[in-house]
Protein backbone atom coordinates (compact mmCIF):
# COMPACT_ATOMS: atom_id res chain seq x y z
CA UNK A 1 0.00 0.00 0.00
CA UNK A 2 2.77 2.16 0.07
CA UNK A 3 2.41 3.52 -3.75
CA UNK A 4 -0.86 5.03 -2.32
CA UNK A 5 0.19 6.78 0.90
CA UNK A 6 0.70 10.38 -1.18
CA UNK A 7 -2.39 9.53 -3.20
CA UNK A 8 -5.72 9.67 -1.74
CA UNK A 9 -9.12 7.49 -3.47
CA UNK A 10 -11.42 9.84 -5.07
CA UNK A 11 -15.06 10.51 -4.99
CA UNK A 12 -16.74 8.15 -6.88
CA UNK A 13 -18.54 9.88 -10.17
CA UNK A 14 -21.21 8.60 -12.46
CA UNK A 15 -19.81 10.36 -15.88
CA UNK A 16 -16.35 10.58 -17.20
CA UNK A 17 -17.47 13.67 -18.63
CA UNK A 18 -17.35 15.30 -15.18
CA UNK A 19 -13.86 15.24 -14.29
CA UNK A 20 -13.02 15.27 -18.05
CA UNK A 21 -14.95 18.15 -19.41
CA UNK A 22 -13.16 21.03 -17.75
CA UNK A 23 -9.92 19.69 -18.09
CA UNK A 24 -10.42 19.89 -22.01
CA UNK A 25 -12.23 23.51 -22.64
CA UNK A 26 -10.04 26.03 -24.04
CA UNK A 27 -6.62 23.59 -23.90
CA UNK A 28 -4.68 22.08 -26.44
CA UNK A 29 -5.89 18.06 -26.19
CA UNK A 30 -5.60 14.80 -27.19
CA UNK A 31 -7.71 11.88 -27.20
CA UNK A 32 -6.55 8.45 -27.67
CA UNK A 33 -7.84 5.24 -29.11
CA UNK A 34 -11.02 7.15 -31.09
CA UNK A 35 -12.25 4.18 -33.04
CA UNK A 36 -14.58 2.49 -30.93
CA UNK A 37 -14.02 -0.92 -31.20
CA UNK A 38 -16.48 -2.11 -28.98
CA UNK A 39 -19.92 -2.36 -31.49
CA UNK A 40 -19.92 -6.13 -31.28
CA UNK A 41 -19.59 -6.82 -35.80
CA UNK A 42 -20.58 -4.45 -37.35
CA UNK A 43 -18.10 -2.74 -40.05
CA UNK A 44 -16.13 0.20 -38.83
CA UNK A 45 -18.33 2.38 -41.12
CA UNK A 46 -21.52 1.43 -39.60
CA UNK A 47 -19.74 1.65 -36.32
CA UNK A 48 -18.55 5.02 -36.37
CA UNK A 49 -22.23 6.69 -37.79
CA UNK A 50 -24.01 4.61 -35.02
CA UNK A 51 -21.99 5.92 -31.98
CA UNK A 52 -22.89 9.14 -31.40
CA UNK A 53 -22.48 9.09 -28.14
CA UNK A 54 -18.46 8.25 -28.12
CA UNK A 55 -15.94 9.98 -25.72
CA UNK A 56 -14.24 11.63 -28.85
CA UNK A 57 -17.14 13.14 -29.79
CA UNK A 58 -18.73 13.87 -26.72
CA UNK A 59 -14.75 15.87 -25.75
CA UNK A 60 -15.09 17.18 -29.67
CA UNK A 61 -18.33 18.99 -28.49
CA UNK A 62 -16.82 20.91 -25.50
CA UNK A 63 -13.24 21.11 -27.91
CA UNK A 64 -13.75 21.05 -31.02
CA UNK A 65 -10.14 21.12 -31.84
CA UNK A 66 -9.00 17.72 -30.25
CA UNK A 67 -6.93 15.72 -32.10
CA UNK A 68 -8.01 12.00 -32.07
CA UNK A 69 -5.41 9.21 -32.67
CA UNK A 70 -5.87 5.65 -33.37
CA UNK A 71 -4.25 2.81 -35.08
CA UNK A 72 -7.19 2.01 -37.48
CA UNK A 73 -6.70 3.44 -40.54
CA UNK A 74 -10.02 3.15 -42.46
CA UNK A 75 -11.67 4.36 -38.78
CA UNK A 76 -9.27 7.16 -38.70
CA UNK A 77 -10.59 8.30 -42.39
CA UNK A 78 -14.18 8.18 -41.55
CA UNK A 79 -13.60 10.38 -38.45
CA UNK A 80 -11.58 12.90 -40.76
CA UNK A 81 -14.07 12.56 -43.42
CA UNK A 82 -17.28 13.45 -40.53
CA UNK A 83 -14.94 16.86 -39.75
CA UNK A 84 -12.72 15.52 -36.82
CA UNK A 85 -9.13 15.92 -36.61
CA UNK A 86 -7.74 12.74 -36.60
CA UNK A 87 -4.05 10.83 -37.18
CA UNK A 88 -2.72 7.17 -37.41
CA UNK A 89 -0.27 6.45 -35.08
CA UNK A 90 1.07 4.07 -32.84
CA UNK A 91 0.60 5.21 -29.48
CA UNK A 92 3.38 2.99 -27.63
CA UNK A 93 5.68 4.28 -30.31
CA UNK A 94 4.43 7.71 -32.07
CA UNK A 95 5.87 10.78 -32.21
CA UNK A 96 3.91 13.64 -33.08
CA UNK A 97 6.55 16.36 -32.55
CA UNK A 98 4.33 18.83 -29.88
CA UNK A 99 3.06 18.96 -26.89
CA UNK A 100 -0.74 18.37 -25.67
CA UNK A 101 -2.11 20.03 -21.93
CA UNK A 102 -4.20 17.02 -21.60
CA UNK A 103 -4.12 13.53 -23.40
CA UNK A 104 -7.15 11.47 -22.55
CA UNK A 105 -6.91 7.50 -22.74
CA UNK A 106 -10.10 6.00 -22.24
CA UNK A 107 -9.55 2.51 -21.88
CA UNK A 108 -7.24 1.45 -23.67
CA UNK A 109 -4.26 1.13 -21.43
CA UNK A 110 -5.80 -2.77 -20.75
CA UNK A 111 -5.54 -3.03 -24.73
CA UNK A 112 -1.00 -2.63 -25.03
CA UNK A 113 1.64 -4.89 -24.46
CA UNK A 114 3.91 -2.34 -23.46
CA UNK A 115 1.96 -0.31 -21.13
CA UNK A 116 5.03 1.15 -19.36
CA UNK A 117 6.49 2.35 -22.57
CA UNK A 118 2.82 4.05 -23.31
CA UNK A 119 3.09 5.75 -20.24
CA UNK A 120 6.58 7.29 -20.54
CA UNK A 121 5.59 8.63 -24.36
CA UNK A 122 2.78 10.09 -23.05
CA UNK A 123 4.94 11.39 -20.48
CA UNK A 124 7.20 13.40 -23.02
CA UNK A 125 3.84 14.46 -25.11
CA UNK A 126 2.70 16.48 -21.98
CA UNK A 127 2.96 20.27 -21.71
CA UNK A 128 4.89 21.04 -18.51
CA UNK A 129 2.07 20.63 -16.12
CA UNK A 130 0.05 19.35 -18.09
CA UNK A 131 -2.31 16.12 -17.35
CA UNK A 132 -2.56 12.80 -18.58
CA UNK A 133 -6.34 11.19 -18.03
CA UNK A 134 -6.64 6.92 -17.59
CA UNK A 135 -9.75 4.98 -17.57
CA UNK A 136 -9.67 1.10 -17.33
CA UNK A 137 -11.85 -1.39 -15.92
CA UNK A 138 -11.37 -2.08 -12.11
CA UNK A 139 -10.81 -6.05 -11.81
CA UNK A 140 -12.29 -6.14 -8.43
CA UNK A 141 -15.71 -4.73 -9.73
CA UNK A 142 -17.97 -6.86 -7.64
CA UNK A 143 -19.82 -8.60 -10.77
CA UNK A 144 -16.71 -10.50 -11.15
CA UNK A 145 -17.20 -12.35 -7.84
CA UNK A 146 -21.05 -13.73 -9.38
CA UNK A 147 -18.81 -14.58 -12.70
CA UNK A 148 -16.41 -16.37 -11.11
CA UNK A 149 -18.76 -18.33 -8.85
CA UNK A 150 -21.35 -18.86 -12.03
CA UNK A 151 -18.59 -19.69 -14.82
CA UNK A 152 -15.43 -20.55 -12.60
CA UNK A 153 -13.28 -17.35 -14.16
CA UNK A 154 -13.88 -13.66 -14.20
CA UNK A 155 -15.16 -12.12 -17.20
CA UNK A 156 -12.08 -10.84 -19.47
CA UNK A 157 -12.54 -9.02 -22.93
CA UNK A 158 -10.85 -10.99 -25.71
CA UNK A 159 -8.98 -8.30 -26.75
CA UNK A 160 -7.30 -7.03 -23.33
CA UNK A 161 -4.11 -8.23 -22.15
CA UNK A 162 -3.40 -6.87 -18.23
CA UNK A 163 -5.40 -5.45 -15.30
CA UNK A 164 -4.67 -2.29 -13.08
CA UNK A 165 -5.89 -1.95 -9.90
CA UNK A 166 -4.79 2.29 -8.90
CA UNK A 167 -2.10 0.93 -6.58
CA UNK A 168 -0.25 -0.84 -9.49
CA UNK A 169 -1.53 1.90 -12.24
CA UNK A 170 0.11 4.48 -9.75
CA UNK A 171 3.46 2.67 -9.27
CA UNK A 172 3.91 2.48 -12.88
CA UNK A 173 3.02 5.94 -13.98
CA UNK A 174 5.88 6.89 -11.43
CA UNK A 175 8.30 4.54 -13.22
CA UNK A 176 7.31 6.10 -16.07
CA UNK A 177 7.72 10.04 -15.82
CA UNK A 178 4.46 10.71 -14.46
CA UNK A 179 2.84 12.13 -11.41
CA UNK A 180 -0.36 10.35 -10.46
CA UNK A 181 -2.26 13.62 -8.21
CA UNK A 182 -6.30 12.07 -8.39
CA UNK A 183 -8.08 8.80 -8.48
CA UNK A 184 -12.30 8.63 -9.37
CA UNK A 185 -14.17 5.33 -9.34
CA UNK A 186 -16.47 5.19 -11.70
CA UNK A 187 -19.93 3.93 -11.48
CA UNK A 188 -21.31 2.84 -14.88
CA UNK A 189 -25.24 3.01 -15.38
CA UNK A 190 -26.99 0.39 -15.90
CA UNK A 191 -26.42 -2.44 -13.24
CA UNK A 192 -28.97 -3.73 -10.77
CA UNK A 193 -28.36 -2.20 -7.51
CA UNK A 194 -29.16 -5.42 -5.87
CA UNK A 195 -26.35 -7.26 -7.60
CA UNK A 196 -23.35 -4.80 -7.51
CA UNK A 197 -24.39 -3.12 -3.76
CA UNK A 198 -21.19 -3.56 -2.02
CA UNK A 199 -19.88 -0.64 -4.64
CA UNK A 200 -22.18 1.59 -2.87
CA UNK A 201 -20.31 0.84 0.48
CA UNK A 202 -16.34 0.26 -0.98
CA UNK A 203 -15.28 2.07 -4.31
CA UNK A 204 -13.01 -1.03 -4.69
CA UNK A 205 -15.69 -3.04 -5.90
CA UNK A 206 -16.44 -0.03 -8.72
CA UNK A 207 -16.38 -1.02 -12.39
CA UNK A 208 -13.79 0.98 -13.30
CA UNK A 209 -11.63 3.76 -12.60
CA UNK A 210 -10.05 7.23 -13.83
CA UNK A 211 -6.53 8.35 -12.90
CA UNK A 212 -5.20 11.32 -13.49
CA UNK A 213 -0.97 12.34 -13.31
CA UNK A 214 0.77 15.00 -14.22
CA UNK A 215 4.83 14.69 -16.09
CA UNK A 216 6.99 14.75 -13.42
CA UNK A 217 8.85 17.64 -14.41
CA UNK A 218 13.12 16.69 -15.23
CA UNK A 219 14.47 21.02 -14.23
CA UNK A 220 14.46 20.78 -18.00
Amino acid sequence: MSGMTRLALGRTIKDRMEIIGPLVRGRKTLDLGVVDSRRGRQGTAERLEKSPGSLFRRIGEINPDTVGIDIDEDGVEILRRQGFHTRTADVITMDLGERYDVIVAGEIIEHLPNPGQFLANMARHLTPGGTLVLTTPNPFYVGQVRKIWRHGRPQVHEEHVCWFDPITLCRLCRVSGLDPYGVYWIKSAGHKAWKTWPRLFRGYFSESFMLLAHPVLTGE
